[in-house]
């Protein structure tokens, strides 16, 4: 199963085209959270019914949540509304596979930029790998009999998981990246156990 996961849209619309335009061949599209833009709103109902129409699965944000606590927008179709409303903060694939904005300490809220964060992390569940947005950067951190380090993958780079280790990777954003000027998205290859890190040109 070849997965494309994606995350942290916000609003962005043709960023997201442009990120599907490179995810054609995947299985399965995964969204970890963030439709709303922060500004003025711009592009909310059209991301939302691209993600209906793509069959995404998803988990929430903190920017959903906030807006999820509010009534539905008039412009945004009930059907739609209850796909949003549904997500939930955190799912698995299986029993391995970790997915959630924030990380394991707090799926809405946390961000891991260091080895000491992603320690912490490590501990509070178990999964042998864990995907997260919220951050806008990409990362990756491997743990192995109690220790960390960190990662740094490269623009096509594909990268082998190891079996005695786990991970938790930072897919990055695809309409607010904040660590280069490019979006991202991370393909996981779930048959071979293999990540490979993706960039594109927001223009």
């Amino acid at each position: 199963m070849l997965y494309g996961i994606i995350s942290d849209i916000h609003g962005k619309v043709k960023a997201l085209h442009k990120a599907l335009s490179l995810l054609k061949e995947v299985d399965q599209i995964i969204f970890l959270g963030d439709v709303p833009n922060y500004r003025d709103g711009a592009g909310f109902y059209e991301t939302l019914e691209i993600l209906h129409q793509e069959k995404v699965i998803a988990v929430r944000g903190n920017c959903d949540a906030y807006v999820l606590y509010n009534h539905r927008p008039e412009e945004v179709k009930e059907h739609l509304w209850d796909f949003y409303e549904a997500w939930p903060t955190e799912r698995r694939i299986g029993e391995d596979i970790l997915l959630l904005h924030g990380g394991p300490r707090d799926p809405l809220g946390e961000r891991i930029h260091n080895e000491e964060q992603a320690w912490k992390n490590f501990n509070v569940q178990d999964f042998r790998v864990c995907f997260h947005g919220h951050q806008h950067t990409l990362t990756c951190f491997e743990y192995h009999e109690g220790d960390v380090r960190q990662i740094l993958l490269q623009d096509g780079q594909v990268f082998s998981l190891q079996k005695d280790c786990r991970y938790i990777v930072g897919v990055g954003s695809v309409g607010e990246p904040r660590d280069h000027k490019l979006g991202s998205f991370v393909l996981y290859d779930q048959d071979k156990e293999e990540i490979q890190v993706k960039r594109f040109s927001l223009a």
